[in-house]
């Protein structure tokens, strides 16, 4: 059971008055969870954020905003290194904490693994999911030919690495269209296993599209692709800190997450999970001393050179601040007002989803537009009206509305009440 007193200590809520020890239960229990509607608690929590009080931020999708704790623990630790660089002795770089490149990071390693049920010789720390995707499609072999499937709806973070792969080594990239709004798991699951050939060696895919929010079937994706010898490598952009991510359940070969937008870390932190036993089918792309050592395989792919302790103790601070809350909790938050918010939308005719309907696909991210309307039409009259920040999506899809845990309910209502007033 998750103590009170080190809850307070981790959020910084010494002044605040939080629920009694017996409300929050065991984490473990759905019995134990914190109602997710529960006002006092999610109040306390969004304190917890530096943000402007007069605007409201819908679009975590793209950078997260960042907790108290992650930014103090960030400039201590900047002023620290910008005061005393002396203090280095040099002896141990796995010890030291002044730059990042040749330290093997265990202890966050380990917090991510927790994060998402990986050994942390299996995780690889990265500057984002843009980073993770072109590892894997620099690093994995295929010859000319050979077949990359993905959809139409992939990030161009994730999908250009294996486009470079095409123009250079000849092996092909093949799109397979899926709707948007997807209507069933079902649906997109025969749509990519009936694209599958002899030829195809990867399959990737993002776990959730970051333009529809839709979550894809992929324990049962890559379970089939499995089954044929295909390398499978998810985009988790959008997933880590919003739903829950188990890649042992999942059944991946590889996952690429960041920390920059659902879990509130600082901009440029990510993470490269490669199962352990496709670890050493990856070459290195950035090569220094331990490029070609498969001891701690996740150093190998950690260890690119010099970078930025303080961006680290953000990170770390950001993950103790999620498991301090409960993952469970904040994924049922962030689901609970994603679900408001879309039902309360469905209520003006004039709206149009292309998130699935099928509430099982969906959590935090809705993607709508009104008839009539432009994207950038709906995001700078969201503004205007209100102060608040979706993210437009273009001329036709409208904007990506998230919602997380330092949103409240009478946020979305108001948005809701906005589109109804705009759609009389």
């Amino acid at each position: 059971m998750i103590s009170r007193r080190k809850l307070i200590k981790s959020l910084g809520l010494s002044a605040l008055t939080l629920p009694s020890l017996t409300s929050f239960g065991n984490p473990a229990s759905p019995q134990g969870l914190l109602n997710p509607e529960d006002p006092d608690f999610w109040k306390s929590v969004r304190d917890q954020f530096p943000l402007d009080k007069g605007t409201v931020f819908f679009n975590p999708g793209t950078v997260g905003a960042m907790p108290k704790i992650v930014v103090e623990k960030m400039t201590e630790h900047l002023k620290y290194i910008a005061s005393s660089p002396a203090d280095w002795a040099y002896k141990d770089d796995n010890k030291e904490e002044f730059i990042s490149g040749y330290n093997n990071l265990m202890s966050i390693r380990t917090k991510v693994g927790k994060l998402i049920n990986a050994n942390a010789l299996e995780i690889a720390m990265t500057d984002n999911v843009t980073n993770g995707m072109s590892y894997i499609a620099n690093g994995i072999t295929l010859q000319p030919g050979d077949e990359i499937l993905t959809t139409d709806q992939e990030h161009s973070g994730g999908k250009s690495g294996f486009l470079v792969k095409e123009k250079r080594f000849g092996a092909v990239f093949k799109t397979v269209a899926i709707p948007k709004p997807a209507h069933s798991s079902q649906e997109v699951y025969d749509i990519i296993v009936k694209a599958f050939t002899p030829k195809t060696k990867v399959l990737m895919l993002s776990h959730m599209i970051s333009g529809s929010g839709a979550i894809l079937p992929v324990k049962e994706l890559c379970a089939e692709a499995s089954k044929r010898g295909i390398f499978t490598l998810l985009d988790g952009a959008q997933t880590v800190g919003q739903i829950k991510v188990d890649v042992k359940d999942i059944g991946c070969d590889a996952y690429a997450g960041c920390f920059h937008k659902w879990i509130g870390a600082p901009h440029g932190s990510g993470f490269l999970y490669i199962r352990q036993e496709r670890m050493k089918d990856i070459w290195t792309t950035i090569a220094s001393g331990r490029w070609d050592n498969h001891e701690d395989e996740g150093f190998r792919f950690t260890q690119r050179g010099t970078g930025s302790f303080p961006i680290l103790k953000g990170v770390d601070a950001a993950l103790d601040f999620h498991f301090e809350l409960g993952p469970d909790r904040v994924y049922d938050r962030i689901k609970f007002l994603g679900a408001r918010l879309r039902k309360g939308l469905a209520e003006s005719k004039k709206v149009k989803f292309f998130s699935p309907s099928d509430e099982s696909m969906c959590a935090g991210i809705t993607v709508y537009n009104i008839d009539g309307w432009t994207g950038t039409k709906l995001q700078d009259t969201y503004w205007e009206k209100a102060k608040m920040r979706p993210r437009s999506q273009g001329d036709v899809f409208g904007v990506r509305h998230c919602t997380h845990i330092f949103n409240s309910v009478e946020e979305i209502d108001k948005a809701v009440a906005l589109v109804k007033d705009w759609t009389k």
